[in-house]
């Protein structure tokens, strides 16, 4: 989900502060008589950050208090940051990447229409890659992905060695997660700019 997608999803979240004695904060975001549709909470103590959407993710850095002054320094308003903001994840590590077979297909694609500008494929190789691997084979998985690349033969044409593609992305979930951090920061800034005007 693009900024701008979660930024229309959720353009008429408010927060109730739960909780807040400086650092220690518990915040729900949430649109007035939506029943709870697409509400999250952050929650904050000196150097740790959770946030829960559905999914939970702990962050923690030992250099910022105040975590929020990190995710508001690390990434512009509406924006997210998450591959610095990765590295700060301590619970839920397995939810920040993991195979993506939009990757997968856009890395095979490339590689066969190099390969026949470079002249190095038969004719037909992008009907035969397309019906072999995309429409029969088993590609729902890292392993067998890899298993249907390495299986693949042509009129001789193989796509060689492949072990060093990566095709792991970020997970919907931790994207949805860092969005949700980075829309909560802007609307609890701007709810205690207007108590303070």
């Amino acid at each position: 989900m693009s900024a701008t997608d979660f930024s229309a999803r959720f353009a008429g979240h408010q927060v109730t502060v739960i909780h807040e004695d400086g650092l220690y904060r518990h915040l729900r975001f949430e649109t007035p008589g939506m029943r709870g549709a697409y509400a999250f909470e952050l929650i904050t103590w000196p150097y740790n950050l959770v946030v829960k959407t559905g999914w939970t993710f702990h962050f923690d850095i030992d250099a910022t208090p105040d975590m929020f002054v990190l995710f508001r320094n690390t990434a512009f308003s509406g924006e997210i940051n998450p591959h610095y903001w990765s590295e700060k994840v301590r619970a839920g590590r397995d939810e920040v990447e993991g195979f993506s077979k939009d990757l997968f297909e856009q890395q095979v694609k490339q590689h066969v229409v190099d390969a026949i500008r470079n002249g190095d494929a038969p004719s037909g190789i992008g009907a035969e890659v397309t019906r072999d691997i995309f429409e029969w084979g088993e590609i729902d998985n890292e392993t067998s992905a890899r298993r249907e690349l390495d299986d693949f033969r042509f009129k001789d044409w193989t796509f060689g060695e492949t072990w060093e593609w990566n095709f792991q992305d970020f997970k919907p979930g931790f994207l949805h997660s860092c969005h949700a951090i980075r829309h909560g920061i802007d609307v609890y800034d701007a709810a205690r700019k207007a108590v303070s005007s």
